[in-house]
């Protein structure tokens, strides 16, 4: 309980109220269909509360479209721009944002412009969020048994962060919102030159082989600018110092 009033303070002190969601599944309506849609713990008033009128929305890790449709709902004139690595995942995201403008891209965001090995994992059979390019650690099987990694990766598409924005005209972002399973870090040496305004991230540390550590990725941001203004634990919400 004071872990969590000592965040809420301190969240306070850089100007945000609202408190972070619960990640749960909520229903959406796409196309004539109600369907069952995920969203992380990023909380839409933010960007308001911090003075930000989004123009340009950034979500890597689609999942099933369900935060990428929270954004496009929440700031319509925005442009929204939403990345998926696992192909057995993308027409579910395609279905979830059939009756909106987001702009829906299948590859994995990374530090290379090649094919990259993908390890597909499952929850009860089914194709779920936990698909990575880093294999699972002891301590991630061990935190979640339910998730089952594939042992045999298969090939997708690579591309780095600033390859992307070149090739879809963007060098401004208000928010880069990622659940990329282990990625982060390789999105955060692709970016180049672009500095979105707010950088919401998940972050699980020893949850992935052969991927670096949270004080590689806090040194990295520091280095390009940022203020962490909110730790929720495996969640965290930088701003680009003004």
């Amino acid at each position: 309980m004071l872990n969590h009033m000592s965040t809420y303070i301190k969240m306070r002190m850089n100007g945000l109220t609202s408190r972070p969601l619960r990640e749960r599944t909520y229903d959406i309506s796409a196309g004539g269909q109600v369907m069952q849609v995920l969203h992380s713990r990023f909380n839409m008033n933010w960007l308001t509360e911090l003075g930000i009128t989004p123009q340009v929305l950034m979500d890597l890790g689609s999942f099933d479209g369900g935060d990428a449709w929270r954004m496009k709902h929440t700031f319509p004139n925005a442009r929204v721009i939403t990345v998926e690595a696992d192909p057995a995942r993308i027409e579910a995201v395609r279905a979830a944002l059939v009756d909106t403008d987001v702009e829906v891209h299948n590859f994995a965001a990374c530090d290379q412009d090649s094919p990259v090995p993908w390890f597909s994992a499952t929850v009860d059979g089914a194709v779920h969020a936990q698909g990575s390019l880093f294999q699972h650690s002891d301590a991630f099987q061990k935190r979640f048994k339910h998730v089952t990694q594939a042992d045999t990766p298969i090939t997708v598409t690579g591309k780095r962060f600033d390859t992307f924005c070149a090739e879809i005209d963007v060098t401004e972002i208000d928010l880069l919102h990622m659940d990329i399973e282990g990625a982060e870090l390789s999105v955060l040496r692709s970016i180049g030159n672009l500095r979105p305004t707010l950088i919401y991230l998940e972050w699980r540390e020893n949850a992935f082989k052969g991927h670096g550590s949270s004080a590689d990725a806090q040194s990295l941001l520091d280095a390009m600018g940022y203020r962490l203004i909110a730790n929720l634990g495996d969640d965290r919400l930088y701003r680009l110092h003004s």
